[in-house]
């Protein structure tokens, strides 16, 4: 059974604690495992609080070119705040939730263990 193929990215503002960064990672693995993802890259960021990076743009370019799209999934497991798909994007560094792009053949193949 192939597994799903996620990248994920995750910008924080850089008066995060240590422990909020580890709890999330910590999130972040025991979502991947639910989902029996397999992790293709990963991009942790720390910008200034309202800070902006063009990394998340070159990300959303590549995966795009590749058609996949943003796992938009509860992300309450994620983070205590339950956002959609856009709200991510925008809002993701300040509330510190992090970006998952999925393949969607490999998701497919996985839900229908092909």
């Amino acid at each position: 059974m192939e597994q799903p193929k996620v990248i994920i990215y995750a910008r924080f503002s850089i008066d995060i604690e240590q422990e909020e960064i580890d709890s999330i990672k910590q999130k972040m693995d025991n979502f991947l495992s639910m989902i029996g993802a397999k992790m293709m890259g990963q991009h942790w960021e720390l910008t200034q609080k309202g800070g902006y990076s063009d990394k998340i743009d070159t990300i959303m370019s590549e995966c795009i070119e590749k058609g996949w799209g943003i796992l938009t999934y509860n992300l309450k497991t994620l983070h205590e705040h339950q956002s959609g798909a856009l709200s991510i994007v925008s809002e993701g560094a300040e509330m510190g939730v992090p970006i998952f792009f999925i393949d969607p053949d490999s998701a497919l193949k996985s839900i229908f263990s092909i």
